[in-house]
């Protein structure tokens, strides 16, 4: 090529290859970072003056600045090369909307508007501009630019190897869009956009790093449903979303959370006493009661409000605003009640939990449930999943998310993960035995505090080589709530527990805080999708978009994707057009009279409900 030879530091197609690993770590977390690099190396091997990434978004009808090297060492406010709406822009960004070819644009070929912009923006003439597509789900996400200020001519391999560069980009954006929006949906109440519960307790964890006290308030919509009942529930609705907005214009500083139904949640940093707290309260009773013109109709409604203050970690402050809340309620509502504690109160506070569970593993009190795992396609049976369960003498059933917490925050948690993993094993062994199923594989939770134990790994071994199951039956899930303090050391003790052929879940996605960060840290095999979504997949518009985003993300991990909490033949026709098959899904059908009885009866428990994976 004359004056235009590149001297390189590599070849091209292994400045492919190394490009492509550098991006398979790429995610929401450190997509920018990634990115910056990705164009430092590109700008230095294509020997150019410039290049950059811009995604088009499709909701603005825009072409963005996502990443571009070497930065600018100064930029306009506003910079005309950050947000370009198609529907302004000069031909050049006009046509980077439907782009589907690599395109260049030498001296001669550059309208003036596309030489003026960028010339405003970089202070610098174009002369030779390339510009590569991003193309994915039948559209264009965006384009990779090379800008030389001069006369420079591309070979075909140099195309064909930024050809290669733009597809590998447009993976890496649509998985980070899955990701952003999967975040998206599950910390977000969709009704009202409001935090939701995951959310909240997201919030909480952040402002708890601190020492200072916070305030949480409970606020409990007092009456809701007869106005459902009267007015019905889109009146309802507008009702709550009217209260969201106020609450979260009149609380500035506030985090805001609906925890469905009538139930919203404020969280306000800078709060010193429990009479600030009160006072806080009130202001939030007097919001939620002043009177609102819905239509034509004029609805009014109280609420009662349980306000807390401390330090204290995200489930007990909850515990604590909620059992004030309904202490206000039952007084007769409309009405702001501080935490006291109280006799009540501590029957149910952690330590007393922590005492008594201590005991029921002792003396085997607890008890396992199990529920079946199909096939989406055919409706065989594929394995059972085992879960514990602690008949309380005063509280009733509680569910794992009741105590395994307490095991987790007190030194209970190696011995409460040692008797689940023994009786799984058992189980397991007894149900093999009965069905004579010798590919029937079983799945059980494990805590993270347990599973970062040094007990674990042996734990897991020696129960298995007791009963005589194949390592490769069983499937050891951790919650992603529970990730956040040790990531690195479960790791580990998964991985020691993986390499004896043993399946690794990450469980309840969705219900966490940062379980896509998880997925590459951990040595994963399947990913077990929350219930909720499942539940309300067929008439829930943003459950189903979580759904598609979750199955996309395992579907290029090569991991097996399983939903929880599918009950009927719709949901699972749902699941499978938004991708969780072939490989696992579920088929409400013969199983049910049949096989599952044999599978769930070997240790005299009802299932908890199908878990159709």
């Amino acid at each position: 090529m004359g004056d235009d030879q590149v001297s390189r530091r590599r070849p091209l197609d292994a400045l492919v290859v190394e490009l492509a690993t550098g991006l398979i770590d790429a995610d929401a977390r450190n997509v920018e970072r990634v990115y910056s690099a990705l164009l430092r190396d590109l700008n230095t091997d294509f020997g150019t003056d410039t290049c950059f990434l811009r995604h088009n978004d499709h909701e603005l009808d825009a072409s963005v600045l996502v990443a571009e090297w070497p930065p600018r060492p100064s930029i306009p406010d506003p910079d005309p090369l950050g947000v370009v709406p198609f529907r302004e822009a000069d031909p050049v960004f006009a046509s980077t909307r439907d782009q589907t070819t690599v395109m260049i644009y030498r001296p001669s070929d550059q309208p003036r508007p596309y030489r003026d912009r960028v010339t405003t923006g970089s202070g610098e003439p174009s002369t030779t501009m390339v510009s590569v597509p991003l193309v994915g789900e039948g559209r264009t996400l965006g384009v990779l630019g090379f800008v030389s200020f001069r006369d420079r001519v591309w070979s075909t391999e140099e195309i064909d190897a930024v050809t290669a560069v733009g597809a590998m980009l447009a993976q890496v954006h649509r998985r980070v869009a899955a990701e952003n929006e999967l975040r998206r949906h599950a910390l977000h109440d969709e009704l009202t956009g409001l935090l939701a519960r995951r959310g909240l307790s997201e919030e909480l964890r952040t402002r708890l790093r601190g020492d200072e006290p916070i305030a949480v308030l409970f606020a409990d919509v007092d009456r809701l449903s007869a106005l459902n009942d009267f007015l019905g529930q889109g009146i309802g609705d507008r009702f709550l979303r009217t209260v969201a907005d106020r609450l979260t214009h009149r609380m500035p500083g506030a985090a805001v959370a609906r925890l469905g139904g009538d139930e919203f949640v404020l969280v306000v940093g800078d709060v010193s006493t429990a009479a600030d707290g009160v006072a806080l309260g009130e202001q939030v009773r007097r919001t939620i009661a002043e009177p609102m013109s819905i239509g034509e109709d004029r609805v009014t409604r109280t609420a009662s409000v349980g306000v807390t203050v401390g330090t204290e970690n995200p489930y007990e402050l909850l515990r604590r605003a909620d059992r004030a809340a309904l202490r206000a309620k039952a007084s007769g509502g409309n009405a702001v009640v501080e935490y006291s504690g109280g006799t009540a109160d501590e029957a149910l506070s952690r330590n007393g939990l922590e005492l008594s569970l201590g005991e029921a593993v002792t003396t085997g009190a607890l008890v396992l449930h199990h529920r079946p795992e199909v096939d989406l396609r055919t409706g065989r049976l594929t394995a059972v999943e085992s879960s514990v369960r602690w008949p309380h003498p005063t509280r009733g059933l509680l569910g794992p998310a009741d105590f395994v917490p307490v095991a987790d925050m007190s030194n209970l948690a190696p011995e409460l993960g040692r008797w689940i993993v023994e009786q799984t094993c058992r189980a397991h062994a007894t149900r093999l035995s009965r069905t004579g199923r010798a590919d029937l594989r079983v799945h059980v939770t494990l805590s993270p505090g347990f599973v970062a134990s040094v007990a674990f790994p042996d734990t897991v071994a020696a129960a298995l080589d007791r009963y005589g199951v194949d390592p490769r039956l069983l499937c050891v899930g951790v919650s992603e709530t529970g990730m956040v303090d040790s990531v690195t050391r479960t790791a580990d003790a998964l991985a020691a527990v993986r390499a004896s052929g043993v399946r690794i879940a990450l469980d309840d996605v969705g219900s966490g805080y940062g379980s896509l960060l998880h997925l590459k840290r951990l040595p994963l095999d399947v990913l077990t999708v929350d219930a909720r979504f499942a539940r309300d997949a067929v008439g829930d518009a943003g459950d189903r978009a979580v759904l598609a985003a979750l199955a996309t993300v395992a579907r290029e991990m090569s991991l097996d994707a399983v939903a929880t909490g599918v009950d009927n033949p719709e949901v699972a026709r749902t699941l499978l057009g938004l991708g969780f098959g072939p490989a696992r899904g579920a088929a409400v059908g013969p199983w049910a009279d049949e096989v599952v009885p044999a599978v769930t009866g070997t240790a005299g428990l009802p299932p908890t409900g199908p878990r159709l994976g």
